[in-house]
């Protein structure tokens, strides 16, 4: 069965604050949720779920001199754990770096995080120099230039700009919601079609052409104000906009169509894909 496997390093602002989160996840990783719950308390968290996703397995944590390590398990579709690493950020922890081994497609992926945010791995390294060697081990004795180690820890997933671990938890959740919910749609419109005898698939590309219509219609829009806008002659761009509000929204579906039917001719994606 496929799994996600997650590596958390977490860098605490003082050694007590360690020493309790790694009490907490020692003893949840013991299935002491008891005790867990204990010293949870005493790092001020709001609750065992806040720092712990009961879904994990596979699970252990080690402390270092500077830092705590947590490794788990989660199924594909398993979420980041961005709610854990918002709640230690309000309780003494100061950065974390954050890796998942995708074992679906053997791909790798770390993110880093910095008072709060999610940040690039540039950012996270100014920010912290002190703790690259315990991140990135192969930079240590002034091996930066090793290959492998280079494109295992070039594997970062950056933000264009700092981003609050909230809001990328937010964000993130919304993302799931919206395709659950197209996916729960698509069911139902497969169920309805198949009631009166229609093919789904039929009705997946009615749904793509019309997208395909509407896309042109926008585009026809948006061209005819910024050219009534910017250039002389109001209703000769108010005609070729109309003109276009026709035109365009036929071409995009039938472009569409050609796509999805495959049947484009021998300069095709299907043939091009073919010949090669």
């Amino acid at each position: 069965m496929s799994q996600n496997t997650l590596t958390l390093q977490l860098f605490f602002e003082d050694p007590i604050k360690l020493k309790i989160g790694q009490l907490v996840y020692q003893y949840m990783c013991a299935d002491n949720t008891e005790q867990a719950q204990r010293w949870a308390n005493k790092l001020g968290a709001p609750s065992l779920e806040a720092l712990w996703d009961m879904e994990w397995f596979n699970q252990s944590a080690s402390a270092a001199p500077s830092h705590l390590v947590l490794q788990f398990d989660t199924g594909t579709s398993g979420d980041l754990p961005l709610l854990q690493i918002e709640t230690l950020f309000r309780h003494g922890l100061q950065a974390a770096v954050l890796e998942v081994f995708y074992d679906q497609v053997g791909e790798t992926e770390r993110m880093h995080f910095d008072r709060g945010q999610w940040v690039s791995r540039q950012a996270f390294t100014d920010a912290n120099p002190q703790w690259r060697a315990e991140v990135e081990p192969a930079h240590q004795d002034g091996e930066s230039h090793d290959g492998e180690a280079e494109n295992r820890y070039a594997c970062s997933k950056d933000p264009a700009k700092p981003l609050a671990v909230a809001k990328l938890r937010q964000q993130e959740e919304k993302r799931k919601r919206e395709a659950r919910e197209a996916a729960e749609a698509f069911v139902e419109m497969a169920r309805a079609m198949g009631k009166s005898g229609k093919s789904p698939v039929q009705g997946l590309m009615a749904v793509l052409l019309l997208r395909a219509g509407f896309k042109g219609l926008v585009h026809a829009v948006v061209f005819t104000v910024v050219t009534v806008l910017l250039f002389k002659g109001f209703w000769l761009w108010m005609g070729v906009g109309l003109v276009l509000a026709v035109a365009l929204p036929l071409y995009y579906m039938a472009t569409e169509h050609k796509e999805l039917r495959g049947d484009d001719g021998d300069d095709g994606p299907a043939t091009v894909m073919a010949a090669q």
